[in-house]
């Protein structure tokens, strides 16, 4: 799996298209989410079937964006393929407010370095987790709603997925009260007065076992996926460049 995105865009005569580093199994993705792959002489072309209408062609672009980004490939949507206003994105029922609330996280991450105060920190987190206006207990109290919902479904599997559910839930409500404490401390602290009092930043990582059971939980959603392809799509392959 590649780190280069893959572009999703609506070319110079109007076709939606595919471009970048596309592999089996994200060809497979794309062709469940509508597209068709054609042969050409610089490769396979990823696109939309023409003349669909850009309503049509939109939900299936911002669909086949959400199937790749949840197998973790790295998407660009083009923006001009957004859904209109009211109209739900490949089948989900995500808020545009959510999603503005999700991007300006990514903002503060990428920002995070210009910090300069452990109370500009403390106030960074407390948005995560101080108060009823929490980020991190609405996700909670959705994964052990959906868990009870589960639950009463039959069978040993969806068992495991409720007793998993609440279990996560339970994770976040810890991370949520982790945050808070640490985010009080921060906001409690003493300015740092001059950058001569600061020691050199180090680049926080995720710790070696966490790294390691996250890149193992990644392959084994990736084989999932493929399991749930047609049986003459899974085969591996190559990857190609689209074009």
């Amino acid at each position: 799996m590649t780190k280069d995105p893959i572009m999703i865009v609506r070319g110079r005569g109007g076709q939606v298209e595919a471009e970048g580093l596309i592999d089996q199994l994200a060809s497979d993705l794309l062709v469940r989410a509508g597209f068709v792959t054609q042969g050409t002489l610089r490769g396979t072309w990823h696109r939309l079937p023409f003349d669909m209408g850009r309503a049509w062609e939109n939900e299936h672009a911002s669909h086949a964006a959400e199937m790749l980004r949840a197998a973790r490939y790295p998407v660009r949507l083009d923006p001009a393929l957004s859904p209109a206003p009211g109209q739900v994105a490949g089948g989900s029922d995500v808020p545009p407010s959510v999603t503005a609330a999700a991007q300006t996280l990514k903002d503060w991450a990428a920002s995070a370095a210009d910090l300069r105060q452990p109370h500009d920190a403390g106030r960074a987190l407390a948005a995560l987790a101080q108060g009823e206006d929490s980020l991190l207990r609405p996700p909670a109290d959705l994964l052990l709603a959906v868990a009870s919902a589960v639950s009463s479904l039959p069978g040993p599997a969806h068992d495991r997925d409720a007793r998993r559910l609440a279990e996560l839930g339970g994770v976040l409500r810890v991370v949520e009260i982790d945050v808070d404490r640490i985010a009080l401390r921060l906001r409690a602290a003493p300015d740092v007065p001059s950058a001569a009092g600061r020691r050199p930043q180090v680049t926080a990582k995720v710790p070696a076992k966490l790294e390691d059971l996250a890149h193992r939980l990644n392959h084994a959603r990736t084989r999932e996926y493929e399991a749930h392809l047609p049986a003459s799509a899974s085969a591996p392959g190559e990857p190609g460049r689209s074009r």
